[in-house]
């Protein structure tokens, strides 16, 4: 339990470090194109509206957080422009701002914008404007190569901190999550200390009262107290016994395991509950395939299956059914119970395998023989501590299925 809950720890904390650290790459390389995009945007107006003239400007006061303009900056752009008549011919081609273009390049850029009768956007890493001049018009290219330069610049620097800072909360939630779920392993060391000593204490007690009262029943004949007495302890005595089960899983001891025969171990169990369902005229149909071998503990496998019988016997209704199927799925190996039920109690299957959760939210015994809603989860517990994993469904609306997979 304590690696477990340690491992879960550091994988929840850097889950939430890394979603942190990629909104912050996100946001920061979100609004770093933005501001490019503005800058360009602007230079490319302002060239558009000089029509590609440099003279002395008036430059506005620029948007929060971008750089000011100025001539130097406007005769540092690259740019290049074409000249065409109303029918679509290349008149000029000025190309004297960049060197990276040639006068055929330049006129094959401008065809391309010509025949989509586009006013703006971009075309191979330029940005273009169309603007009317007459009888004819311009186009403007300015190349923004620098400026994806510059945003490839800040997302790999942006990229590389944002590593190195997973990098190093990685090593730091290593070296302090002992000390940040201590607290809470004591705690649940206490609870388990609690559980285990309680449970053993209690079994005396339970002995002794029900070998009272069988006592009693022998001396002064049987009788309705004999039998509620008898019923109760009973059910003290399943209770322990599964607390204690949870409580020894949850101390990371290995149980010991062998080859166990599950199909002998499941023969052997029937016949009490099929007796049982007989006198309730429950139908009861079994399918086990024979000499079906896992590595388990035996006793707990035998634990595991009896909480399933169990709790169909309980809470199927009279004149309902319960299916026990045992057979090879490959290379696993299936459980599945599957009952009569009211699903109305818990339309969420999953509920069910909580600790002393019960479908009746009042948490009222509506039978003698009804439990305390630790079992389920006891037997949840025993099928993962050997590498199983347990599930419910509702397979319809009056049914429910617990399929065990190892």
């Amino acid at each position: 339990m304590t690696k477990t809950l340690k491992r879960r720890f550091i994988i929840f904390t850097m889950i939430a470090v890394t979603c942190l650290l990629i909104f912050i790459v996100l946001a920061i390389n979100s609004l770093n194109w933005v501001m490019l995009e503005r800058q360009s945007d602007t230079v490319l107006e302002t060239l558009v509206d000089a029509d590609g003239a440099f003279h002395k400007m008036d430059f506005d006061r620029p948007p929060p957080f971008s750089r000011p303009l100025d001539m130097d900056r406007m005769r540092a752009s690259r740019f290049f422009i074409v000249r065409s008549d109303l029918s679509g011919n290349i008149v000029d081609v000025n190309i004297d701002q960049i060197s990276a273009i040639d006068q055929e390049t330049a006129k094959s850029y401008a065809l391309k914008v010509l025949k989509t009768d586009a006013v703006s956007g971009r075309v191979d890493g330029y940005k273009f404007v169309v603007k009317q001049m007459g009888l004819g018009q311009l186009i403007f290219f300015m190349d923004t190569s620098e400026q994806s330069e510059s945003f490839r610049m800040v997302l790999f620097v942006s990229t590389a901190i944002a590593v190195l800072c997973w990098i190093m909360l990685l090593i730091i939630v290593i070296l302090l999550s002992g000390k940040v779920i201590r607290p809470v392993l004591i705690g649940m060391e206490k609870q388990k200390q609690f559980i285990t000593n309680a449970g053993h204490e209690m079994k005396t007690p339970l002995a002794i009262i029900q070998s009272n009262n069988d006592t009693m029943a022998l001396i002064h004949g049987e009788n309705k107290y004999n039998v509620h007495i008898r019923n109760q302890t009973k059910r003290l005595n399943v209770l322990m016994s599964n607390l204690l089960t949870l409580a020894k899983l949850d101390e990371e001891i290995p149980l010991p395991t062998e080859a166990v025969n599950i199909s002998e171990v499941a023969n052997e169990l029937l016949p009490v509950y099929m007796e049982d369902a007989q006198a309730r005229n429950l139908r009861f149909h079994v399918h086990i395939e024979p000499d079906i071998v896992i590595q388990t503990n035996k006793d707990s496998f035998r634990q595991m299956l009896t909480i399933l019988l169990d709790n169909a016997l309980k809470y199927t209704p009279d004149d309902g059914y319960i299916r026990l199927s045992l057979a090879r799925d490959g290379r696993h190996v299936l459980i599945i119970e599957e009952n009569t039920c009211d699903p109305s109690l818990e339309p969420d299957s999953e509920r069910l395998f909580e600790r002393f959760y019960r479908g009746d939210a009042a948490r009222t015994q509506r039978k003698e023989s009804s439990g305390y809603g630790i079992g389920l989860s006891a037997a949840r517990a025993i099928c993962e501590n050997f590498g199983g994993k347990m599930t419910a469904e509702y397979s319809s609306a009056e049914s429910i299925r617990f399929t065990a997979r190892f």
